[in-house]
C-alpha cells in the first residue's frame, strides 16, 4: 500500500505502475486468506492437503463427519453476498488476475479539488464504481481481512475445543 501510495504523481492515475500494484494488492490480499484457509484446516481438524484447500472442500469434510462450523458458514454467506466488500475484491482479483486488468474511472479536475485526481475501481462484470478511490477501497478491503482472520480464528478455535 505505502508504494502505491507513493507513487510518482508524474505517472499518473491509471499508469501500468499502478495496475500492476492493483493486481498484487489483490493477490497478496487473497493469499492471506488462502493461508487463513490452512490455519482453519488445522483448527477444525479436516485433514486435508495443504495445496488443496478450498472453503467448499473444507465445508465437505466438517459435512462428512456430521459436523458444523459457524466459521465456514459465515465465510460461505459473505463470499456468496454480491454487496459484500469480499465478493467485489474477489470478483476483481478473479478476472484482473485471469482474464485483463481493474476497470477503472478516473476523475481529474483542473485547479485540484475534493474529487480531483481519484481513481475509482469498477466491477469487472457489472462495470459498477466502486464508491471509494482506488487507495481508500483498499485500506479498507485490508482492515476488514484483518477483522475477519482476528474474529474466525477465534471462533474456529472455539469451535475446535
Amino acid at each position: 500500500m505505502e508504494e502505491l501510495k507513493s507513487m510518482p504523481k508524474i505517472l499518473g492515475r491509471g499508469s501500468d505502475f499502478e495496475r500492476a500494484h492493483h493486481e498484487a494488492f489483490l493477490s497478496q490480499l487473497f493469499g492471506a486468506y488462502s493461508a487463513f484457509l490452512i490455519e482453519l484446516n488445522i483448527y477444525l481438524k479436516c485433514d486435508l492437503p495443504e495445496e488443496n484447500i478450498s472453503l467448499g472442500k473444507l465445508w465437505n469434510k466438517i459435512k462428512e463427519h456430521n459436523k458444523s462450523s459457524t466459521v465456514l458458514t459465515e465465510l460461505y454467506k459473505l463470499s456468496t453476498d454480491s454487496n459484500s466488500w469480499f465478493y467485489i475484491a474477489k470478483d476483481m482479483r478473479d478476472l484482473s488476475t485471469h482474464v485483463s486488468g481493474i476497470p477503472l474511472a478516473h476523475y481529474a479536475s483542473i485547479g485540484g479539488g475534493v474529487n480531483s485526481d481519484r481513481t475509482q475501481l469498477k466491477h469487472p462484470i457489472t462495470m459498477k464504481e466502486y464508491e471509494q478511490d482506488a487507495f481508500e477501497a483498499f485500506e479498507a478491503w485490508l482492515t476488514e481481512m484483518e477483522k475477519l482472520t482476528d474474529k474466525y480464528r477465534l471462533m474456529a478455535l472455539g469451535e475446535a475445543g
